[in-house]
This record gives structure tokens, sequence and C-alpha cells, in this order.
């Protein structure tokens, strides 16, 4: 009864939304914690108070991350109403304690003034008077060091108002003229007319209703500046409360009907607004899911975009590697190119060196075995074996043939395998007659490097033609 929990301000569906759009925005963690604080009380209001349940809970893991207490004891705070309105009182409780023992770490005094009044108010909800009024007594103690007039106010009628419900009027009168001695001072109407009330309804208690009287229309001649429909019903029935207790069961049943009135009229109201707010509700809802879907399309349009930037630029890449590694590989098969190219021609030098200098070396051992010769018509002994030894001087040695062999090799790769695959008959006077053949050489070139005739040649090269079945040796070989 006037206990300062009157109807919690109205707020509309804009509030919510308001909030709600907020969070879209980009905030850090602690900001985001926050706004999903005040979007849950705003949630509770409305009676969905699951969501504002577990939007609370979600912000108060952040704010103990960051050791945040005092918007730990507004979260818990919520939660205690949230659950009050539930009528679930435990765990209104439970919470409320919750609340004050983070307000007591925050070390913030009027914070835990406040936190002592909001947990001493559930207690004395919860009728444990008892302790209600112990929480209420540090809270008084802490307002008067602080020298905080507004909570000494606040505590005094609030305190009343638990010692009316527990029955004690002597108290209650006591308690509450204390608080409206400083709103007197402070010329508060809202807390006069509340005291005025509790005061005339504890003398009610008393049988003084003479007094009653008095403190009731002072209460009452306050009612049309607060404009209050609530105060006005709660007037009407503890008038109606004093009437039948006097047994002027006419006034009785004026004031009743008054409350009735009253009572209808903020149950009208309720509903006008409730009907307003499931309207701002449905069409809000309309505009979210308008907006929801131009915001869908956007991001596929963006996404779209950003992937086609995306494919454009790894082909730009592809396409660059791609040159670069063909323009590597050309370089590599020019570099390659000229290698081979030196390699030959150093090979085609060397088969030419080694054919010229048999060559010299034959022309030299012919003239000095014509000199030998002469030298022989003398009959001397020595004479014949160097004749012998001169004549072997002028084939290739199997040194000379394997180096022979190498370089014709690099000219013509597997050109020997080849041959012997194709005719096996071949001796190896004739295949290196084959190769020698291949590199155009002369029959004087032949003979001197094979250490035969120019007679010796000529046969040979009639064996050769008729084992590979051809009249065109040059011509066969080249093919091979």
């Amino acid at each position: 009864m006037f206990c300062g929990r009157t109807f919690a301000q109205t707020i509309t569906q804009d509030s919510v939304n308001y909030y709600s759009l907020k969070l879209k925005g980009q905030h850090t963690p602690l900001e985001r914690a926050k706004l999903q604080t005040q979007l849950a009380w705003f949630l509770s209001e409305k009676g969905n108070s699951r969501q504002a349940t577990q939007l609370t809970f979600t912000a108060i893991d952040v704010f103990k991350r960051y050791q945040a207490y005092q918007d730990l004891y507004q979260a818990y705070t919520n939660l205690a109403q949230i659950f009050q309105f539930g009528h679930s009182l435990t765990k209104s409780l439970q919470y409320g304690k919750t609340a004050l023992d983070y307000a007591q770490l925050s070390r913030d005094s009027s914070l835990i003034c406040r936190a002592l009044q909001s947990y001493a108010m559930g207690l004395g909800e919860n009728r444990q008077f008892k302790p209600s009024l112990v929480y209420f007594g540090q809270a008084l103690q802490l307002a008067t060091a602080r020298r905080d007039t507004d909570n000494l106010i606040r505590i005094y009628l609030n305190t009343a108002s638990i010692l009316i419900e527990k029955g004690d009027n002597l108290q209650t009168i006591k308690t509450a003229q204390k608080g409206l001695q400083l709103a007197e001072k402070r010329s508060r109407p809202d807390p006069i007319l509340r005291a005025s009330a509790m005061i005339g309804a504890a003398l009610i208690g008393l049988n003084r209703f003479e007094e009653a009287d008095r403190y009731f229309k002072r209460a009452e001649r306050l009612l049309p500046a607060l404009g209050s429909l609530f105060y006005d019903r709660e007037m009407a029935l503890i008038r109606m409360r004093w009437a039948e207790k006097q047994h002027n069961y006419k006034a009785a049943y004026h004031y009743q009907q008054t409350y009735f009135s009253l009572d209808t009229s903020l149950a009208n109201q309720a509903s006008r607004q409730k009907v307003g707010e499931l309207e701002v509700r449905y069409k809000t809802k309309e505009n979210e899911q308008i907006k929801a879907r131009l915001e869908q399309d956007l991001s596929y349009q963006r996404w779209l975009f950003v992937g086609g930037i995306c494919v454009l630029a790894l082909i730009v890449v592809v396409i660059y590697l791609q040159r670069k590694q063909l323009s590597n590989r050309n370089q590599l098969l020019e570099a390659r190119e000229k290698m081979t190219t030196l390699q030959l021609q150093s090979a085609t030098e060397q088969l030419t060196f080694i054919a010229d200098s048999v060559v010299e070396k034959n022309a030299f051992i012919d003239q000095i075995k014509n000199e030998l010769e002469q030298f022989r018509r003398k009959e001397t002994e020595d004479s014949d074996e160097l004749v012998e030894q001169l004549n072997r001087a002028r084939m290739l040695t199997d040194a000379h043939w394997d180096e022979f062999r190498i370089k014709f090799e690099q000219l013509h790769p597997q050109f020997i395998d080849r041959l012997r695959q194709q005719v096996p008959s071949l001796t190896d006077t004739e295949l290196k007659m084959a190769c020698m053949i291949r590199l155009h050489f002369s029959a004087g070139q032949m003979a001197g490097m094979l250490g035969i005739s120019a007679e010796s040649i000529k046969k040979n090269r009639y064996r050769l033609r008729k084992k590979l079945g051809t009249e065109e040796l040059p011509s066969y070989l080249s093919a091979v």
C-alpha cells in the first residue's frame, strides 16, 4: 500500500524497437551487454520474461568477464524484478541478494544504499519482516552518513510500508512521520501523499478515525496535482476501509463504487495500451521483415560483386603465372638448344680433329715408310720390324675408338645400337666404317683410320652394302 512500487513506467514498443536496432550496430562487448540489459528490462515490462531473462544472463557473462560490478548489480536487480513479476519470490530474493553483493563489491555507497532498500523490500513482500527491517536499518545508516535526503525519504516510507504490513501501527506512524517531515522540507508532493496515506491507514488500525481523516484529507488535496489513477484508486480503497470500520456503510459503498470505477479505468487503460502496443508491434514486425529482405538482397548483391572481383583477380593471377611459366620454359628451351648446338659443334670439331690427326699421322708414317722401303732394299733386318710397327700405328687404337664412339654418339644418339639391332652380323670394322660413312668421311680418311688400304675399303663397302641390302649407303645410314 503506497510502498513506492507503483506501476512501472509505461514503456512503448518503440523503446523495444530502439534497443533492438541499437544492438544491430557495432559495439564493444561491454557496450553490447549494457544494451542487452536495457532491452531485457523493457521486454520484461512488455511481459516477455523468457527472452528478457535470456538476454540478461547473456549480459551477465560479459559483465563478469570485465568485473563490471555496477552493471552486474543492475542486471541482477532486473532479474529479481522479472521473477517478482512472475510470482517466483524465492528466485527474486536470490537474485536480489546477488545484486546486493555486487553493489557492495563496487564500493559505491549510493549504489549500496539502493541495493539494501531493494533487497529489504523483496524480503518484506515475502513477509520476512525481521530481516527486511534489518536491511532497511543498514540502508538508513548509510543514507544518514551520506546526508542523502532523497534516499532517507524513500527508506522511511518503504520501511513504513513493511511495518504496516507487519501490523505494527505505532512504529508505522513514527517512521512515516519522519519521512513526511523530510518531504515537507523538500516540498515533494508524491512522498507527502504516500506518508499521509500510510499514517492514516495506521491510525485506522488504532481506531483513531478523526486523526486518520485529517491525514486522508491532506493526501486527497494532492491527488489532482499528481493526476495518478493508481493513487486515486488506492485512496478510495483506504477510505472504504475507514468508513466500513466505523460502520458507515453508505460511505463505504460510495468509496467502493469509486474504487471499482477507477480499477476499471485502469484496466481499460491497460487494455487500450496493450492493443496499441500490439498494433505497433505488428507494424514494426512488418517493417522489420521488409528491411530484412532488403538487407538480404543487398548482402547477396554485395557478395556477388565481391565474388566477381575475386574470380576476376584469380583469373588475372592464373594468366600472369601461366605467362611467366611459359616465358621461363621458353628461356629454358632456348638455353638447352644453345647448349646442344654448342655440344654438337664441339663433338663435330673433335671428330674432325681426330680424323685429320689420323690422316696427318698416316701421311707422316707413309713418308717414313717410303724411306724405310729404300732402306729395306739394303736388306737390313731391323727394318722389317720397324715397318710392321708403323703399319700398326696407322690404325685407330682401342682408346681412340672409345673416344671416337663417345663423340659420335653425342652427334647421333643410339645410331650404333639401332644398326646392330637391324644387322647383328656386322663386324667391328664394318660398324666403324658405317659410322665414318655417316660422318661423310673420305675413303682416304677411312683407310687411314682403319689401317687398311684403299682397295680394302672398297671391298668392305661392298660387303656392307650387301649386309644392309642397299646400294646407297650414305642415304640408308642417314635414316637409321
